[in-house]
Formats: structure tokens, sequence, C-alpha cells
């Protein structure tokens, strides 16, 4: 039942949002940005006699976000809201710093003019969609070597150029390449652990290459198999013991 009841709430948000696009007094803009970038997404201005509106902006889809929502009063010069953080907010757009591929989405931006009457709204629908990189560590059956990925996320398929460097100093060509994605195996001496591996791609629309690194760090792996080895070493120790007692035993 609860899957059923967040799917037709997913369903009933897409359908909202559909509505909304095709609504009088609306329109649809694509914007396309870098992760790590500042966007401004676009909302409509309220009508010139606005003495106070209100302002509230909605990401859709999967599920429904109010990101802002504020009543500004054009008489007191006063206005009063809040957003959630990551977003800015002012009378003609909303300011996302940092953004992240995960801001990918639809968004609505609704102006409400309360006085005078009669209420008098307005839509803007705005879709975002962010371009990252990410790099992930892919398990290995070898301990030895590591397996990384690195993938375009948020970007029709076309030809990328993928490079490989550590320590940021020498390339790295251990690596193959797909269309939106490479991948590089090493293994030693080739990698230490505290070793930065970081992966560069560049393409055709990016004014500038994205990168992202990781730092090879098992450390840890090591100290989790250390009571694993204690444990070991004691029960054979006590096993050696109990094997004296009973050889003893037999001997006298």
């Amino acid at each position: 039942m609860c899957s059923i009841h967040m799917f037709l709430k997913w369903v009933t948000n897409c359908f909202l949002f559909l509505i909304l696009i095709f609504l009088r007094h609306t329109d649809v803009e694509s914007i396309r940005a870098f992760e790590g970038a500042t966007v401004h997404l676009p909302c409509h201005s309220p009508p010139d006699d606005s003495e106070l509106f209100s302002v509230e902006w909605t990401k859709y889809c999967a599920t429904s976000k109010t990101i802002c929502k504020w009543n500004i009063n054009e008489i007191t010069e006063s206005s009063a809201g809040g957003c959630i953080p990551h977003f800015i907010f002012n009378r003609k757009s909303l300011s996302i710093e940092n953004v992240q591929f995960s801001d990918s989405g639809n968004y609505s931006c609704k102006t409400t003019r309360l006085i005078p009457p009669p209420t008098l709204d307005n839509i803007s629908n705005v879709i975002l969609k962010v371009t990252g990189l990410s790099l992930q560590l892919l398990n290995s059956s070898n301990d030895t070597c590591v397996h990384l990925l690195c993938s375009l996320e948020g970007l029709n398929p076309e030809l990328v150029n993928f490079t490989w460097s550590r320590e940021g100093q020498r390339s790295l060509h251990l690596s193959t390449s797909y269309a939106m994605k490479s991948e590089l195996r090493l293994c030693k001496p080739d990698w230490s652990d505290g070793d930065t591996i970081t992966c560069h791609a560049s393409y055709s629309i990016a004014q500038t290459p994205l990168s992202r690194n990781i730092t090879l760090d098992f450390s840890n792996e090591g100290d989790q198999r250390s009571p694993e080895f204690c444990v070991v070493l004691f029960g054979t120790f006590i096993i050696c013991i109990i094997f004296i007692w009973i050889v003893d035993k037999c001997l006298y």
C-alpha cells in the first residue's frame, strides 16, 4: 500500500507540473549549468499595481518541495519569508549557489497579487539541467589493485576527452574511455596508500575542463582486520594450551 501511495503521489506531482506548463500566462525556460557554479532561475515580475504580493518557488516531480516563500509589501517596502539553505531569493529570480547535480529538475515560480483585489496569479516554469562529474572507487578482486570509474552526468551523449593524473603531476595512461565515462585500473607499485587520483573531463560546450579527485586511503581497512587477527591468534593460543594439557594427562 505504501509503494502504491508513493507512486500515485509521484504521478500527481508530475501531472500538476504538466498542467502548470500549459496554463495561461505560463512559459517554460530551460537552463543548463555546470556543477559548482551559481545559477539564476528567472521569475515573472508581479503586476505594476501590486501593493502586496507573494512569491513561491517550488521544485516538482518525484517529490514536490517548497524552496522559497515570500510576502512583499510595496507600500512599506518590506518583505518577510525565507528559503531553504543553498537557495537565495530576490524579486526577479532564484539563485542557487554551488549548484549540484541533484539540483536538476523542474522549478515553478508563482507570483500572486494579494492587494489590490482581485487575486491574480502568474506562473513561470524553469527546467534546470546540471552537468556534473562523478568519481567512484569500485570493488576490485585483487587487493593490490584499485579500480576507479569517472563519469559525466546530465549531458547529452557526445565525445568527451578524459585524462587521469596522480598527485596533480603526471598523466596515467592505464585507462579505458567510452563516450561518457572512463575507467582506471592501477596495481602496485603504480599507486600507494594516500595518493590523490584526479579525473579530468573536457568537451565541446564546456568553457573549462571539469575535474574530480579521490584519495586512496585503506588504512581503516587494516585497522578493521587487526581485531580479527587478534581473535584468531588468541583462539590458536587456547587450542595449544588444551592440546598440551591433554598430552600431559596422557603421558602421566
